[in-house]
């Protein structure tokens, strides 16, 4: 015989943990107490309470998530880890627990961990684009640069107006030495928001490199119209006067030279 339930809802409520128990524990207050601590940005108070949560029920691992997040904010990044780990053990199918972990490990000098994580965070949430971002950074770190280039060009075709991957982008290939790629990535970028002023000085930056000093100089002083005030522009102001006096130079020997 079996256990007989006057109904089938009072079966279900029979074997179903009430929330309004739960939400009343000790733990639960102090763990919604915590988060939102977190979210008010007030991250060593919410460590604290996280920890008294835990202290009296182990097995929720949004308390672990929190208590890592928050360690990471005040880059305790192996207290962080910690946390994090323990929360994986809970619930490794929670993509954010991988994402942090991943950038704890990241922050920690530790690539290929970080890279790992990313992939797993990649694998339970496609839609995850930091994830694909950090990914590239990470093989950036261990100087696999076509595997990072390949990345954020993926990211880029899926999500065209997803900036950071083209600042990525542009400063890997400034890094590499290939300044006309990078120029055409800050074109792309001007195209997708014309108001992105440090896209015009990275043009600058670009044609000053490939000796290109009239496109330089105009993209220069583009940058300081659009942007007047910039703690750069006493730099690019002297920058402007050089290569104004340069190029008048190079005009005086070219007709001397005629002559």
């Amino acid at each position: 015989m079996g256990i007989k339930y006057k109904s089938t809802v009072q079966g279900l409520e029979g074997l179903t943990v009430k929330a309004r128990n739960y939400i009343t524990t000790p733990a639960y207050r102090l763990f919604i107490k915590a988060d939102a601590l977190r979210l008010a940005n007030h991250f060593k108070e919410s460590i604290k309470h996280y920890l008294n949560s835990i202290f009296l029920e182990r097995d929720n691992y949004r308390a672990y998530l929190g208590l890592g997040i928050s360690y990471k904010s005040q880059n305790e990044y192996e207290k962080a880890i910690n946390a994090l780990e323990k929360a994986k053990k809970l619930s490794s199918f929670t993509s954010q627990i991988h994402y942090e972990l991943g950038l704890c490990y990241l922050m920690t000098g530790s690539f290929c961990e970080a890279i790992k994580c990313f992939h797993h965070t990649i694998s339970l949430d496609r839609t995850n684009i930091n994830a694909q971002l950090q990914l590239a950074v990470a093989h950036e770190f261990i100087e696999e640069y076509d595997m990072a280039l390949l990345i954020y060009h993926t990211i880029i075709e899926k999500n065209p107006d997803f900036i950071p991957a083209y600042n990525h982008l542009s400063a890997l290939y400034m890094n590499l030495g290939e300044f006309k790629a990078a120029g055409s990535v800050f074109s792309q970028i001007l195209k997708v928001n014309p108001d992105f002023h440090k896209a015009y000085l990275g043009l600058a930056i670009c044609f000053d490199k490939m000796s290109n000093k009239s496109r330089a100089i105009h993209y220069y002083r583009t940058f300081l119209d659009r942007k007047p005030h910039s703690h750069h522009s006493e730099k690019i102001k002297k920058r402007i006067e050089k290569l104004k006096n340069s190029r008048t130079s190079e005009d005086y020997n070219r007709n001397f030279a005629i002559l």
